[in-house]
């Protein structure tokens, strides 16, 4: 663990969570421009873990709205992935997912993809509204996501 995070919200948690996770089980559950065959998603029942599963735990996904992402492409440079997600994407099983602010785009990473990139040498402090004196993310070349509209 590496300096300041965000503190836990139960607000900014029931507004975004929610819907994003049905979204993405949604996308999952019929095939379409990223997954040829269907797989069948359902919420972690451990709070505390990665956010969606498949029935027998093969596919993992953590998820992430957005909200500063309204245009149709990605608008920054690369990708930050906050440190205290490392838990969960550092062994290279969970996929990580980010949605736009209106839930229309959709980036994806596998698991195998970010691993590389869940490193120490890797972490850069960035300020942001929640956490004033910054918090560490990872950077992720916008490249090694794939791009798809929902």
């Amino acid at each position: 663990m590496y300096g300041e995070r965000k503190p836990f919200s139960k607000a900014l948690h029931s507004s975004n969570d929610p819907q994003s996770r049905r979204v993405v089980i949604e996308y999952f559950s019929k095939p379409n421009q990223y997954l040829p065959v269907p797989i069948p998603l359902r919420e972690n029942p451990n709070q505390f873990g990665v956010d969606l599963l498949s029935a027998d735990g093969t596919v993992q996904i953590e998820v992430e709205h957005r909200l500063p992402w309204t245009d149709p492409e990605w608008p920054f440079p690369d990708i930050n992935i906050p440190e205290r997600k490392a838990k969960f994407l550092a062994e290279g099983k969970a996929q990580y997912i980010i949605l736009s602010r209106d839930f229309s785009r959709m980036g994806i990473i596998r698991g195998e993809d970010v691993k590389q990139y869940i490193v120490d040498d890797n972490l850069h402090l960035n300020k942001n509204k929640f956490v004033k004196d910054g918090e560490y993310f990872y950077k992720v070349p916008v490249s090694k996501f794939k791009w798809v509209k929902v």
